[in-house]
C-alpha cells in the first residue's frame, strides 16, 4: 500500500524530531547491529542524505547534483546541529514539492512524492537504529512498517538486491503481520536468479515468518535476525536474504 502524503510529511516531523533528541554524550555508542558505526556516523549519515535529497527537490532528472556537492558530516557534537539543520532544509523542500514534477533517484526518474515516502522510511530507520544503541528501541509505526515492506519489494529489490548471493531457485517466502496494521498483512515472495516476484497473497512458503509489521521490515533490513521472530521451515533463506539485501 501507498499511504498519504500528508501521512509520510507526519511521520518525517516525529521520527526526525526523536532522532534529533539525541544526547551528545551518546554519540560514541556503537550500533549494535551496523559494524563499525557508532551514533554520530547515523546522525553524520542522516544528515549528508537529507542534504543530498533537498538538492534533488530542485533539479531535473537529467541534471542530477554530483555527491560531492555535499561536505562530509563534522566530526563531534557539532553533528547535531548539523544533522539538524539538514532535516529541516529537507522538510521544507519536500512540504513545498510539487508532488508530481519528475525528480532524479536512484531507481531512476520519479515523481516528487517518490522521495516523501523515502525519506519517511529513512528517518523511521534511523531513529530506530539509534534507539536500538542508546536505550530499547520502539517499534516503528505499524501502517508505515507495511508499507516499508512493500518498498522494500518495489524499490529496492529491483535497484539494490545481490541476485548472485541471493541465489534465488524458486524459494517461497511467506511474512505474515500479527499486528492490525493498515492495509494488506501477508506478503509471498518468489526469489529467483535475477528477480523477486512478490504479492500480498496467502502462500506456503519453504518459510515463513510471523511477527509485527515493525519485526518483519527491520528483519528485512537485516536490523534484527530472525530468530527474534516465529519463523518455519528452512531459517537459512532468510539468512541469504539478509546476506543478499544489506541495502
Amino acid at each position: 500500500m501507498t499511504l498519504s502524503r500528508d501521512r509520510y510529511l507526519s511521520q518525517i516531523a516525529d521520527e526526525s524530531a526523536r532522532l534529533l533528541a539525541t544526547s551528545p554524550s551518546a554519540l560514541e555508542q556503537p550500533i549494535p547491529h551496523i559494524e563499525g558505526w557508532t551514533v554520530g556516523d547515523v546522525l553524520g549519515h542522516t544528515g549528508w542524505v537529507a542534504r543530498y535529497v533537498t538538492l534533488l527537490q530542485a533539479v531535473s532528472p537529467d541534471d542530477p547534483p554530483s555527491r560531492s556537492a555535499i561536505p562530509n558530516p563534522p566530526a563531534g557534537a557539532e553533528v547535531l546541529n548539523w544533522a539538524a539543520e539538514a532535516v529541516d532544509g529537507l522538510t521544507v523542500a519536500l512540504e513545498a514539492s510539487d508532488p508530481e514534477i519528475v525528480r532524479p533517484s536512484f531507481a531512476g526518474p520519479v515523481p516528487a512524492r517518490w522521495w516523501v515516502r523515502r525519506m519517511a522510511h529513512e528517518l523511521s530507520m534511523h531513529r530506530w537504529d539509534i534507539d536500538a544503541a542508546t536505550s530499547s528501541p520502539t517499534p516503528i509505526d505499524a501502517a508505515i512498517s507495511v508499507d516499508g515492506l512493500d518498498e522494500i519489494f518495489q524499490v529496492f529489490v529491483p535497484t539494490r538486491m545481490r541476485f548472485e548471493t541471493l541465489a534465488g531457485t524458486g524459494e517461497i517466502v511467506h511474512l505474515h503481520s500479527t499486528d492490525e496494521a493498515e492495509g494488506a498483512g501477508e506478503w509471498t515472495a518468489t526469489l529467483l536468479e535475477d528477480r523477486v516476484d512478490w504479492d500480498h497473497s496467502h502462500t506456503k512458503g519453504d518459510v515463513a515468518v510471523r511477527g509485527s509489521a515493525s519485526d518483519l521490515l527491520l528483519m528485512m533490513w537485516s536490523r534484527i535476525p530472525a530468530s527474534r521472530l516465529q519463523v518455519f521451515g528452512d531459517a537459512n533463506i532468510i539468512d541469504r536474504w539478509q546476506e543478499a539485501a544489506a541495502f
